[in-house]
């Protein structure tokens, strides 16, 4: 089945259904036509088209970027119709409880995140469809995206758009540039219209091509046009061009889609009036039902082709006798629902040639279930047996089961994700995607409201025996390709090494202090309830601070506080906006918002969440760390994420207080020093930045001496934190404009910063530009250990395509490495920590920096050998060095 997004401009779909469908209200009166037609257009969308996936694409409230660029842009658009306005929310509503994935990113518009999300997903879907009537979007038009006009019901490729516009998708941008846009208040070029830009862009290609050969051009407007408009060309080329980079908050395999209308979701609909549509929306379900059920029958039949056999185990002596003689083989775990300290198995799956599987039930409604001695014969036969080698989908998840039945595993082990994750680190490692695209096959799964121990027994057998024929073919797929592509010693030395840890780190989790967030969240409330009432008080009235609207209108409308940012659906307060308020200190209550908010935040997000994840069995939290989701090699934390716990305010940082060692312990926090820059240092050989590294100066001090001509001592901490931000953002490729912006100056301040910098540390300017040229050459970027990340981008024609694979190419080396130093730091200790036989545990991992829970006796010793192991993990042209702290909470030891 083909993998099919559709990107929904959901601001677009808002407006065009206002206008497009008659008033209607709901039974308390409220207008609805809105949402009404914005439900017509999605279900039509769903029906229709039937999609794999899908994401919602909504503007912020806040105005953009572009405001900032040019002052007039959308300056003439009127505010909302009276009758939209209660709308917005209602569409909100809509689109969470139909589930969709969706994003929003501040400061940017709806056409950023479709532009990012096209661009940076391209390849991990076969359709892409952009739902939307915005001509800006056609730019993205091409190979497998198209867009669709759900209005005209006409879906444009390539040459659609041609027929459209006169021009190509790639010209889109300066066709509209020369056009401009009376919508978005958009200059272009006074004097040219459709036929003439259509007309100068299929004789010249590009604006710029246009501008440099103006003078050979005729007629009195054309000539006019070059003359005296090519400065509203150039703007209006900056306000069109639509940002491909961003953070999207979202992975694209978090867009998997599949509609079922809750109750919830039907109640909503009857209490806006809707009686007609919840039919429809009950027969769209059902069809979807009967598209999963036809999905089902074509893997049954797709099976048949890939000459799969499943047995049910009947006969114990005969299966043992086969597993004993394995080598290599594939075994998939059915666990049930409990934690990860109470986690059981209901069945497994053993595949010993990819063709045949071997079903054993344990916990399900199989006529005949085994019992734990089967399960644990198994277990010694394969995990305890170290002359076998164990394919699995989660190798993690195996070893944390087995570690906490408290068995020690000595069979070798693949991880199959992890193993394709090194192999494309950008892609999706799913076993079904590697299925579909590695063998060509579709897994079978359970439909919706199923569970595994109650269908039917054959069928589990099939489902599961699927999962490990699938893992046993993708083992020696993806074991070619690490050979091939120089790859094996980064899985072997680096990932693979790191598993066990991990799970054991999981396994072992972190003590929280509940009473004392318990404390944390009487306090933060009772703070929250005065500042409310401070603000009410001040303002003499009352309004939803959680409401962007109604702070909105007592900010900008009672208080008569300058506005600086307006949108579609009234001010923005966002935090820019509120920060540059309290600044102008006219009244304090910008700032009791903020303060306001971010109390709420750290609330509602940690200090009311966390306990609620506490193991009612060990009393601990758990988290669970991924080594195959960020790109740059970096692990990253979920359920909770732990690596997220805020650090930059004094109250965020209180929340740590919270993580404690038990009884007899202490926590010690260890962490890399500028490891970045120290890599920056070693891989340029830049000699100003070597020295100071070797000599011990601070290198932001040393960076702002260099470039403001100061001496040491002399430097501010003003000029240190400038330079701070330069050192970082260089490294990541930031421009004059966002630095600029980072750091409050000019763009002309920043540009001549940037360029004294390089004058100074000339040899990384060089060392940069050189990894743009590496990844060109080698279509990947590289870190000290060999991991590779692929980089197909950096061929692209697509100058902002091809931006982003460079501004990767320069980042990657250096995270990469520093991702791959922490992890070879984390095998070394606890490779030694176990030796000695310490009772140490190694329980978190924050990027940087790790944390132990330490009993007191043996603290002198740990300290030891964490320094030694992370200071001595690798030999660099300058001295790697860490930070120390110990203490009772995780807060205490900074």
């Amino acid at each position: 089945m083909k993998s099919k997004l559709i990107i929904v401009d959901i601001s677009s779909f808002i407006f065009r259904a206002f206008y497009a469908i008659r008033p209607l209200h709901a039974p308390d009166g409220t207008p609805v036509n809105a949402v009404h037609g914005v439900l017509s257009m999605v279900l039509k969308l769903l029906s229709k088209y039937q999609p794999t996936h899908i994401l919602m694409a909504r503007d912020t409230k806040g105005g953009s970027f572009r405001n900032e660029l040019y002052d007039q842009y959308k300056a003439n658009r009127d505010a909302p119709p009276e009758d939209l306005i209660p709308q917005f929310d209602l569409i909100k509503e809509l689109q969470d409880k139909m589930n969709f994935p969706s994003s929003t990113v501040e400061n940017y518009e709806a056409d950023d995140i479709i532009g990012s999300a096209v661009v940076q997903w391209k390849d991990k879907f076969d359709e892409i469809y952009i739902a939307s009537g915005d001509k800006d979007l056609m730019q993205f038009v091409g190979d497998n995206v198209k867009m669709l006009d759900t209005m005209k019901d006409k879906i444009y490729g390539r040459d659609e758009v041609f027929e459209k516009m006169g021009v190509y998708p790639e010209q889109v941008v300066d066709y509209l540039s020369m056009l401009g846009d009376t919508s978005d208040n958009i200059p272009g070029m006074k004097g040219i219209g459709a036929k003439g830009a259509a007309k100068l862009l299929a004789e010249h290609g590009t604006l710029e091509k246009c501008i440099e050969l103006k003078d050979t051009f005729k007629g009195k407007k054309l000539i006019n046009a070059f003359e005296n408009h090519v400065e509203d060309a150039l703007i209006s080329k900056k306000l069109i061009q639509i940002v491909t980079d961003l953070d999207l908050g979202i992975d694209h395999s978090e867009t998997d889609f599949k509609f079922y209308p809750k109750p919830d979701f039907i109640e909503f609909l009857q209490s806006l009036g809707f009686k007609s549509t919840v039919k429809k929306v009950q027969d769209l379900a059902y069809n979807e039902h009967l598209a999963n059920q036809e999905v089902v029958e074509s893997s049954d039949s797709h099976i048949m082709n890939k000459d799969f056999s499943h047995e049910i185990v009947q006969d114990l002596d005969s299966f043992y006798k086969v597993l004993k003689d394995s080598k290599v083989l594939a075994l998939h775990f059915v666990y049930n629902e409990g934690s990860i300290v109470s986690r059981e198995v209901n069945a497994l799956s053993i595949s010993l040639d990819g063709k045949k599987s071997y079903y054993i039930p344990f916990k399900t409604n199989a006529k005949k279930c085994f019992d734990e001695k089967v399960l644990s014969e198994i277990i010694k036969l394969t995990w305890l047996d170290e002359n076998k080698v164990i394919i699995s989908n989660n190798v993690k998840r195996d070893l944390s089961f087995l570690m906490s039945k408290d068995i020690t595993y000595k069979a070798g082990y693949f991880d199959v994700p992890q193993a394709h994750y090194i192999l494309d680190s950008s892609g999706r490692h799913n076993l079904d995607l590697l299925a579909t695209q590695f063998l060509d096959h579709t897994i079978g799964s359970l439909n919706k409201g199923e569970k595994f121990e109650e269908i039917e027994e054959s069928r589990a057998a099939e489902l599961v025996g699927e999962i490990s024929n699938c893992l046993f073919l993708l083992n020696e797929k993806f074991n070619e390709e690490l050979n091939i592509k120089k790859l094996h010693e980064v899985y072997d030395t680096i990932d693979s090494e790191l598993i066990p840890i991990l799970a054991d780190m999981e396994l072992t989790g972190v003590t929280l202090n509940k009473d004392f967030l318990k404390t944390l969240e009487d306090e933060f409330q009772t703070k929250l309830d005065k500042i409310q009432k401070a603000i009410f008080d001040t303002a003499e009235t009352e309004v939803n601070l959680r409401s962007p609207k109604q702070v909105g209108e007592l900010l900008f409308e009672k208080l008569q506080l300058p506005a600086k940012k307006k949108t579609k659906t009234g001010y923005s307060t966002d935090s820019e906006v509120l920060e540059d308020l309290a600044s102008l200190g006219l009244s304090e209550i910008p700032s009791m918002i903020l303060e306001y908010r971010e109390l709420d935040k750290i609330l509602g997000t940690y200090v009311k969440a966390l306990p609620e994840l506490v193991d009612s069995k060990t009393g601990r939290i758990h988290t669970n760390f991924m080594q195959n989701v960020a790109a740059t090699g970096r692990l990253s934390s979920i359920n909770p994420n732990l690596q997220n716990i805020p650090v930059r305010s004094e109250n965020g940082k209180r929340i740590r207080k919270g993580f404690i060692a038990r009884p007899g312990c202490v926590l010690l926090a260890v962490d890399y020093s500028q490891i970045e820059l120290r890599l920056l240092a070693h891989f340029s050989k830049d000699p100003t930045m070597l020295k100071a590294f070797k000599d011990g100066v601070d290198i932001h001090t040393r960076t702002a001496s260099e470039v403001l001509g100061k001496e040491i001592s002399e430097v501010s901490s003003n000029d240190r934190s400038k330079a701070k931000a330069v050192n970082f953002g260089l490294m990541y490729g930031q421009s004059s404009f966002g630095l600029g912006k980072a750091l409050g100056i000019s763009r002309g301040e920043a540009k001549e910063y940037i360029t004294m910098y390089f004058e100074r540390f000339s040899k990384v300017k060089g060392y940069l530009d050189s990894l743009k040229d590496y990844a060109e050459n080698q279509g990947y970027s590289k870190t000290l250990f060999g991991r590779k990340r692929f980089l197909p981008d950096i061929y692209s024609k697509n100058r902002n395509i091809k931006s982003m694979a460079e501004r990767i190419a320069v980042n990657s080396p250096i995270q990469g490495t520093a991702a791959d130093i922490i992890k070879l730091a984390m095998v070394n200790i606890y490779r030694r920590l176990n030796m000695e036989e310490l009772e140490t545990k190694m329980i978190l991992q924050v990027h940087d920096e790790l944390i132990f829970e330490v009993p007191e006796d043996e603290l002198v010793n740990v300290k030891k050998i964490v320094k030694d192991e992370m200071e001595h993990v690798v030999e660099l042209d300058v001295p790697l060095t860490v930070d120390m702290g110990i203490g009772v909470n995780w807060f205490d030891v900074k």
